[in-house]
């Protein structure tokens, strides 16, 4: 039963490998395993880069910070007149493992990194209204292997270990300080911005916020429309979730904590 769930979300996220929509050398990737704050981060730059921006559903971002692989997303970043071409380094959304895809390509990363658990926890939550389907947390953990991006650990571990240049933020640092980690993320981009629309951009892009944004205005995307895509936002919400037969299947099939992130357990 869950092959056939992943392989149908393999088809809709089309992960057979395709080629990057004009790639420049000059492009930034903003990479994350699932439910890592990879949309958060997203939003938080297309703020601070375009302030006077109203409040964009993911299609309409689809122009300042696509994904490829998404017909409108691709149709923008061939687009010369897209907002996402103006810029001097182009950002793109992705959640591509470290795979030959991102080492043709993804020579600049902007690497988001969440405690394994809390994220396997939302992808959980995600993968079954998505895809309608009732898969125990468990058997999601035991068929991490099977994920359209690999396990947890995987993930992270060979990003942390890519030849790339790459900046590394943690999900937890932006629920404590987001106006610090935009402000570096943006240095790593190059862009210079004040003070005033740093805060706006972090006030703008609160859970608060985009809760009422995915409530009052909606993400527009097929695939969200029967999804709480901003769900809780936590940090350390896996406790109220696992078990220790749970924590020790998530050491199987996920690997232990990360040292150097202190994702340990």
């Amino acid at each position: 039963m869950f092959d056939i769930f992943v392989n149908k979300w393999k088809r809709y996220i089309r992960f057979i490998e395709p080629s990057i929509p004009n790639p420049k050398n000059s492009d930034i990737y903003l990479v994350s395993y699932p439910k890592s704050g990879n949309t958060w981060m997203r939003y938080l730059l297309a703020y601070a880069i375009w302030p006077d921006i109203d409040k964009p559903d993911l299609e309409e971002m689809s122009r300042l910070i696509p994904s490829y692989g998404l017909e409108n997303d691709n149709k923008s970043m061939l687009d010369p007149d897209a907002p996402c071409n103006q810029l001097k380094r182009r950002i793109i959304k992705e959640h591509f493992p470290y795979n030959n895809i991102a080492k043709k390509y993804a020579g600049n990363v902007i690497y988001l990194c969440r405690d394994g658990r809390d994220a396997i926890v939302s992808y959980w939550y995600f993968f079954n209204q998505v895809r309608g389907a009732n898969i125990t947390l468990e058997d999601f953990i035991r068929e991490s292997a099977k994920h359209p991006y690999g396990p947890w650990h995987d993930h992270v571990q060979k990003w942390l270990d890519a030849p790339v240049n790459k900046i590394v933020i943690k999900y937890e640092d932006m629920l404590k300080d987001p106006v610090n980690c935009l402000k570096r993320t943006m240095d790593f981009i190059g862009l210079e911005r004040d003070e005033l629309i740093i805060n706006q951009a972090v006030e703008r892009s609160s859970f608060a916020s985009m809760q009422a944004l995915e409530k009052n205005k909606g993400f527009k995307l097929d695939m969200l429309k029967n999804v709480d895509f901003v769900r809780k936002g936590e940090a350390g919400s896996w406790k109220n979730i696992f078990d220790s037969k749970t924590m020790r299947l998530f050491k199987q099939y996920h690997g232990e904590g990360i040292e150097g992130l202190d994702y340990i357990w």
